[in-house]
């Protein structure tokens, strides 16, 4: 039997989090090697996108570029299936929210989330409305719909006419980083930084409104205010403006810290030297950022809202996303408690053991198994 996976919508180092979930499955398919051949259908873009972990799989490039949506939306509802029958296909797997219609084969689509639905009104409004076709298509066409999480999936369930049955959640996983001590090798990462000598936490700064920083700029304020935390904060990004910056005192002072752009090794050293990361965002797919931290060693403090008590388990401190005074008080609980940030550290290490990419690329052949029985 031959698998084909639709990376149609691949554009390296630009789509986030569904990269991420490629790259991932890719590696547990190569550890897990099920009894399928696999050919993977790249764009122009991703012709030559992570060679060393595609070894293995078959690859065909199609000629249309990822980065014009409209043209690759048509290529992969009407050309797509020509190279599939070329190919000879017997299920097609869509990894990118959208799948083609009308295919001889049966067909699965990963849905990491409802995005578009939740906050698509920040979205340009031609792209908005293509997803929101492109993919309740899909979703209703499609044999077996993947999401991350349970509450990618009740958001799914909830928005969508389809049997509970049809949707399979598969966790992410993350490669567990060995803790290094901070050497004298890692000076060039201090140019410019001299605030990484000192304690402070991490966030990581975007402007999408579910990553709430506004919120966590007022709450580190009032922790700062009310219990006196000696933790700088440090936005790992680039500043934006804010209609009304609830911390502009604090960053005027340096007590808040916005990076800018910084290279791997960088920003390798600011995870290391860091005392514990906070996670404000009240929607996300699954929140991979969560389990990255707990792999670094980091103690975490996240949102209570969405898949983040999924992924976090018992092995962080919670808040209420919405509530600056809950969200102040927890950031100071564990800023001011070195036992509490050593207990989270432990717990976040035996957190991991739930997920790895060997375990989503099983669960995701128990689907293409239970379509090819039928």
């Amino acid at each position: 039997m031959r698998i084909g996976l639709n990376l149609l919508f691949m554009i390296p180092r630009e789509v986030g989090g569904t990269e991420t979930y490629a790259r991932g499955l890719l590696q547990g398919l190569r550890k897990i090697q099920p009894a399928y051949e696999f050919v993977l259908f790249l764009n122009r873009e991703s012709a030559d996108w992570a060679p060393s972990i595609e070894s293995g799989f078959a690859r065909v490039v199609c000629p249309v570029n990822a980065v014009s949506r409209g043209k690759r939306f048509l290529y992969e509802h009407f050309r797509l299936r020509e190279n599939l029958k070329e190919h000879r296909i017997d299920l097609l797997h869509s990894l990118g929210y959208t799948s083609p219609v009308r295919l001889a084969c049966p067909t699965i689509v990963t849905v990491p989330d409802l995005n578009f639905l939740a906050f698509g009104h920040l979205m340009p409004l031609a792209r908005r409305l293509m997803l929101k076709l492109t993919v309740k298509q899909s979703v209703l066409r499609t044999d077996k719909v993947i999401t991350i999480s349970e509450f990618s999936r009740r958001e799914i369930l909830s928005a969508y006419r389809i049997p509970a049955e049809k949707v399979t959640v598969t966790y992410l996983a993350t490669e567990r980083e060995a803790v290094q001590p901070v050497s004298a090798a890692s000076a060039r990462a201090d140019a410019g930084m001299g605030w990484m000598k000192e304690p402070y936490m991490v966030a990581f700064s975007a402007t999408y409104p579910n990553k709430n920083i506004p919120r966590l700029l007022a709450a580190y304020g009032e922790a700062k205010r009310r219990h006196h935390i000696p933790q700088r904060l440090v936005l790992i990004g680039h500043p934006f403006p804010m209609k009304d910056d609830p911390a502009k005192d604090l960053v005027g002072s340096g007590e808040i810290v916005w990076t800018g752009y910084v290279e791997r090794q960088t920003l390798t050293e600011i995870l290391k030297r860091a005392e514990f990361m906070v996670f404000p965002s009240f929607y996300e797919g699954f929140g991979l950022p969560v389990l990255e931290a707990m792999s670094r060693g980091l103690p975490v403090v996240c949102s209570n809202a969405a898949s983040l008590p999924e992924v976090a388990g018992d092995a962080a401190i919670t808040f209420d996303p919405f509530s600056v005074p809950d969200m102040a008080e927890k950031i100071a609980a564990v800023a001011l408690s070195s036992s509490l940030r050593s207990e989270l550290r432990k717990k976040g290490e035996g957190n991991l053991n739930r997920f790895s990419w060997e375990k989503t690329a099983a669960e995701t052949v128990a689907v293409y198994d239970e379509l090819l029985r039928k």
